[in-house]
C-alpha cells in the first residue's frame, strides 16, 4: 500500500464549486463533494486519506496515534523504560515527570482534535458509501475498513482519557446547532463499542491481502485491536478468546526469525506483522534515525532522545533464564552485558557496543566523547549510559528518512496477550506455557519453570511483555492498566555509571538525573480532557482532580 496510501485527498476540503456558474466543468485536479461518491475509485481515494492519517509524518509530536511514536519524545519516555537525553522543552520531562500537566497543557489538544477529525472522516465515508450504488462486495469491504479505522481512532482516545463521546454520524454545527454536543460515554460503553465494531468489521475483511494492499485492514487486524482493547479492560476470557482466534486463523502469522531485523525496512510486511502503518522514504517518511541515534556516530549525530534505563536493562534475563537479581550463574560483574537474552543486544546500545562503523562508549574519561554519561542531561549527552538500537537502521545516515513501516500489532504480542488473558482467566495452563515458550525460544531463553502459580506466571508474563514490546509504545498503558505506576514511579529511575580504575572498568548503578517521576495515583491513571474541549462542550465532564 506504500504507493496507494499517498494518493490521498484532504477530506475536509472536498467542497469546491466552479467560479463561473455558467460553466458545468468538473475540475480535473481535485474531487468535488458530489463526484467523490460516484465511483469506487474516487471513494477509495477518500478511504486512502483516512489511512494516511494513521501516519504522523516526519515531525510528529507525543500523543499521536502511532503506538511506537516516531518522534523526539516517544511514549516509552513517559514510562520507566527510558528517559530523554535532551530535557529542554521535552514533555516527558517538563510536564510528565514533574507532574505539571493539566487540561491546558498543549500536548493534549492536538491529539483530541486529530482523533475526532479522523473519526468524522470515517463517519462521512460510512454514511456516503452506505447510500451509494456500489456493488455489494465493494461496499462491504469499504465499510469494514472504515469501521476498523474508526475503532482504532476511538481506542487512541480511550487509552489516554477513558470514556469519550461515541459519535457515529457526521455532525454539522450549522444544521444541528448545539445538538452536536455529546456527553462522554462510559469506558465500559466505549469498550463494548470497540468489540462490536471490530467483530462485525472482521466478517467482511479479508484474511490476508495482496502485497500491493499491504497496510490495509484484515481480519487479524480487527481481532488484534479488539483483543488488545479487551486486555486493557481486564475482560480476560474475551481477550483470551479473541487472541486465540488470531492464533488459529490460518492467516500464516508466525514469529520472524531475527528479532533485531524484524523492524527494519528490508523485512517489512513480514509474517509476524498483523497491522502496520506504511511509510515511504522521501514521500511520507520519518526521521527517527536522527531522533534516536547516539549523540555522536560514525556518519553524523543524533539527538540521543531515547535513553533506556538501568531498570529496563536489569529485566533482561541471562541465557540461563535468570536475571542478575535472581542470581544468574552467567552474570559477570566485570562484563555485565555478556550472555544476555538476544533481545538485549538487538534493543540496547551499551558501553563498548559496536554500532554503525564504530564503538559507542558511554563510560567516563574518553576524550571528546559526546556519548558519555551526563546524568543531569544538561550537556546534551546521554542520561542513563544507554542508547536505543531497536528500530534504528544502522544503514541510514541520521537525518535521512528510512521509510520504515511502524508496526502496530505483531504476532508476538498476540501470543503474550493470550498468555496474560488466559492466565488471569483460568491460571497457567499448558497453552499459557506454550505461548510463552514460543516467544522466549526466539530470544534464546529456556522454558519457564514448571508448576508456576498464577501470581508467579503473572510476574513472568509482565516481564516478558516489557522486554519483547520495549519501545513499541505499550509500557505506559501496561503500567496504567495493571495499576502499578504509583509503585514503579515511587523510586528514581536508574543509570549506569562506568569509570576506569586501575585499567579496569567499574560499573556503578546510580540515579538518573531528572529520573524521578511525580505520579498522583488519585488522578494520573488518566490524562486530562483538553480545556478547549471542556470550554466548547458543556456536556463534557473532566477527569477527576484535574
Amino acid at each position: 500500500m506504500k504507493k496507494l496510501s499517498f494518493l490521498y485527498i484532504v477530506a475536509g476540503a472536498l467542497l469546491f464549486t466552479a467560479c463561473d456558474e455558467s460553466l458545468d466543468i468538473e475540475p480535473t485536479d481535485q474531487l468535488t463533494d458530489a463526484s467523490v461518491w460516484k465511483t469506487p475509485t474516487n471513494a477509495g481515494l477518500f478511504l486512502n486519506d483516512i489511512y494516511n492519517n494513521l501516519n504522523p509524518g516526519p515531525q510528529s509530536t507525543v500523543f499521536t496515534n502511532v503506538p511506537s511514536e516516531i518522534s523526539n519524545d516517544p511514549l516509552d519516555n513517559f514510562s520507566d523504560n527510558s528517559i530523554s537525553g535532551p530535557i529542554a522543552g521535552i514533555p516527558s520531562y517538563v510536564n510528565f515527570a514533574q507532574g505539571s500537566y493539566g487540561p491546558s497543557t498543549p500536548i493534549f489538544t492536538p491529539h483530541w482534535k486529530n482523533m475526532y477529525t479522523n473519526i468524522r472522516k470515517c463517519n462521512v465515508f460510512i454514511q456516503n458509501v452506505s447510500a451509494s450504488s456500489f456493488d455489494d462486495a465493494t461496499k462491504k469491504g469499504f465499510l469494514a475498513q472504515a469501521r476498523f479505522l474508526r475503532a482504532y481512532y476511538y481506542k487512541s482516545l480511550m487509552d489516554l482519557y477513558g470514556g469519550v463521546p461515541i459519535i457515529t454520524v457526521p455532525l454539522n454545527r450549522e444544521e444541528q446547532g448545539d445538538a452536536i454536543f455529546n456527553p462522554r460515554n462510559t469506558y465500559e460503553e466505549c469498550v463494548a463499542f470497540i468489540q462490536k465494531e471490530c467483530e462485525e468489521a472482521a466478517v467482511d475483511l479479508p484474511l490476508t491481502v495482496a502485497a500491493k494492499d499491504a497496510g490495509r485492514a484484515t481480519k487479524g487486524a480487527a481481532w488484534a485491536l479488539k483483543g488488545e482493547q479487551e486486555l486493557y479492560a481486564g475482560k480476560w476470557p474475551e481477550a483470551a478468546a479473541t487472541n486465540l482466534k488470531i492464533m488459529q486463523s490460518g492467516a500464516g502469522y508466525d514469529l520472524f526469525g531475527d528479532y533485531g531485523q524484524l523492524f527494519l525496512p528490508a523485512n517489512e510486511n513480514n509474517k509476524e506483522v498483523i497491522f502496520d502503518i506504511q511509510y515511504a522514504a522521501n514521500i511520507k517518511g520519518e526521521i527517527k534515525e536522527k531522533y534516536w541515534n547516539p549523540v555522536k556516530v560514525s556518519d553524523g549525530g543524533g539527538w540521543g532522545a531515547v535513553n533506556p534505563t538501568q531498570d529496563l536493562v536489569d529485566e533482561y534475563e541471562f541465557l540461563d533464564g535468570k536475571t542478575e537479581a535472581e542470581g544468574s550463574a552467567l552474570f559477570d560483574p566485570a562484563n555485565p552485558y555478556k550472555n544476555r537474552d538476544k533481545r538485549f543486544e538487538a534493543t540496547i546500545i551499551y558501553d563498548g557496543a559496536s554500532w554503525k562503523n564504530g564503538i559507542i562508549y558511554t563510560r567516563l574519561g574518553v576524550p571528546n566523547n559526546s556519548n558519555e554519561l551526563d546524568a543531569s542531561g544538561a550537556g546534551g549527552k546521554g542520561r542513563t549510559g544507554y542508547f536505543l538500537k531497536k528500530m534504528v537502521d544502522p544503514a541510514i545516515v541520521p537525518g535521512v528518512s528510512a521509510g520504515a513501516n511502524s508496526i502496530i500489532w505483531r504476532y508476538a504480542e498476540v501470543l503474550l496477550n493470550y498468555a496474560e488473558a488466559q492466565n488471569e482467566a483460568v491460571g497457567p495452563d499448558q497453552s499459557v506455557y506454550d505461548a510463552m515458550k514460543k516467544v522466549r525460544a526466539r530470544a534464546g531463553l529456556p522454558e519457564l519453570p514448571a508448576n508456576l502459580t498464577q501470581a508467579a506466571m503473572r510476574m513472568r508474563i509482565r516481564r516478558e511483555r516489557r522486554i519483547e514490546m520495549a519501545f513499541e509504545g505499550k509500557r505506559l498503558f501496561d503500567l496504567w492498566r495493571w495499576r502499578t505506576a504509583e509503585q514503579i514511579f515511587s523510586k528514581s529511575l536508574r543509570a549506569m555509571k562506568i569509570t576506569v580504575v586501575g585499567g579496569n572498568l567499574v560499573y556503578e548503578k546510580v540515579n538518573a538525573g531528572g529520573g524521578k517521576i511525580t505520579f498522583d495515583a488519585s488522578k494520573n491513571y488518566l490524562m486530562p480532557i483538553p480545556q478547549t474541549v471542556i470550554a466548547q462542550n458543556p456536556k463534557i465532564i473532566q477527569n477527576p482532580k484535574y
